[in-house]
């Protein structure tokens, strides 16, 4: 007696010669397995080894993703949405070029600009305006070379502290979870532990990562007014003072989760199992050092200063050139025949000269914006509106590890140290059961599920 594929209710009959349609996860599709001796529908459990078995099947199912872009109103293409896609992107990017720009400094820098131009355009000497064709290879010398080298570096730095980021959750994650499921058959295995191990050692893996968060999104202390002016070094040795006291505290978990691993020994885990657990302690303060030292130190505080006040300072003594530009403009650079230009030209041309100034300058200072605020590769706000462009999200990062951390097995051994194997699966069934294990949580997690949603 074989078994035959039967629509669900509500479901079009299958095409001849079609194969059955599978999903993973809650649903299994319109189609299910259905036993011609009994004519019953068969349950999830019972045919999930079928389903299973048809990988190429589910392999050619289209993604949910995919399907979700096609279907909506990104997937649909319209012969102008490529023009109105073409200026989403430029409105975009506009947005993020005023975010960057829109500053004290950049507001200064234009006005140093525009005075510097206008002073040696208008201001003349004996009838002779101070106007010159200046070189440029001063200013790619002494500010966009050591901007642009300083930038990659920067984003080096970022890169780093993005491969430590995915080793801590990666680590800390495997580590609890070898003390939620692992089991052994020497002794009576977890049933020798004491009660709510589980959820001391969640308790304690949870006050790591809120400590780390907590670090690593601190404002930072390191900026030259920090070093240099009185308010900076106050405002730096308070800070200085809680950081210490949270590091301490991040080294006290770090002592109580290696002690955990004895709590294991004792009870009779093998010591192959304890010698990874370990390593994955290990592993996660080597890479937690990392993202420490990359938070606390920064690229050299004086390349900074220098472009600072560079980029402050060009626009005096590249005024000549600007000036030159407004005579070229209104061919009044032959002394003995000067010309007569019309008001409105010489407005024109000077409104002209300042624009190129103020540009240049800003581009400059949108350079060193981008440098400066990528100095702390570590989104210091928390807030979903305020996340940077290129900055890493410590809180949506952590918050994705601690809602992992949440999760056990629904149907879990539960022996008074709380978690191990699931009850499907220990001892042994005749069927495998793994493939049916649900994961949930019975905390309240409200708060977390809105950070890994998005931070809402």
């Amino acid at each position: 007696m074989g078994d035959s594929i039967v629509p669900m209710p509500g479901a079009a009959p299958p095409s001849p010669g079609a194969p059955a349609q599978v999903e993973t996860g809650s649903k299994l599709g319109p189609y299910s397995v259905t036993s011609r001796a009994h004519g019953m529908t068969m349950s999830k459990k019972e045919s999930i080894a079928e389903y299973l078995h048809r990988i190429d099947d589910m392999w050619a199912k289209e993604s949910p993703l995919h399907e979700e872009w096609r279907n909506g109103s990104a997937g649909k293409k319209g012969f102008f949405d490529p023009l109105g896609e073409a200026f989403l992107n430029l409105v975009a990017s506009t947005r993020i070029y005023m975010k960057y720009l829109v500053t004290m400094e950049a507001w200064l820098v234009a006005l140093v600009s525009v005075g510097a131009t206008l002073l040696f355009s208008l201001y003349e000497i004996n009838g002779q305006r101070l106007a010159v064709n200046v070189s440029w290879a001063f200013i790619s010398f002494a500010i966009i070379f050591p901007l642009t080298n300083s930038l990659n570096e920067t984003f080096r730095r970022r890169e780093q502290a993005l491969a430590c980021m995915a080793e801590v959750k990666a680590f800390l994650l495997s580590y609890y979870q070898a003390h939620r499921d692992w089991d052994w058959t020497t002794g009576n295995g977890r049933k020798n532990l004491p009660k709510n191990h589980v959820a001391q050692i969640r308790f304690i893996v949870t006050q790591l990562i809120i400590d780390m968060r907590d670090i690593l999104t601190c404002p930072p202390t390191s900026r030259q007014v920090h070093y240099h002016t009185k308010w900076g070094r106050t405002q730096r040795s308070r800070m200085q003072n809680i950081q210490r006291e949270i590091n301490q505290r991040i080294a006290f978990h770090f002592d109580r989760i290696s002690m955990a691993v004895e709590e294991l020994k004792y009870a009779g885990q093998p010591g192959n199992e304890s010698s990874r657990m370990r390593q994955y302690v290990t592993l996660t303060m080597k890479n937690w050092e990392k993202l420490k030292y990359i938070k606390k130190y920064r690229t050299p505080i004086a390349t900074r200063a220098f472009a600072r006040v560079y980029i402050f300072l060009h626009p005096i003594f590249w005024g000549p050139y600007y000036a030159h530009l407004v005579e070229s403009m209104l061919n009044d650079e032959d002394p003995e025949h000067p010309a007569k230009p019309k008001l409105y030209s010489v407005i024109c041309a000077n409104v002209y000269a300042c624009t190129l100034s103020v540009l240049t300058s800003l581009a400059m200072m949108g350079l060193f914006n981008v440098r400066y605020r990528l100095e702390d590769p570590f989104c210091s706000d928390t807030s979903a509106k305020a996340l940077g462009a290129d900055q890493i999200h410590v809180k949506e990062e952590l918050g994705e590890l601690l809602h992992n951390i949440a999760m056990e097995f629904t149907d879990a051994d539960q022996n008074p140290c709380g978690g191990g194997p699931a009850r499907s699966c220990y001892p042994l069934p005749d069927d495998c059961q793994i493939a049916n294990l649900e994961i949930g949580t019975r905390i309240s997690i409200i708060n977390l599920k809105e950070v890994v949603n998005g931070g809402k």
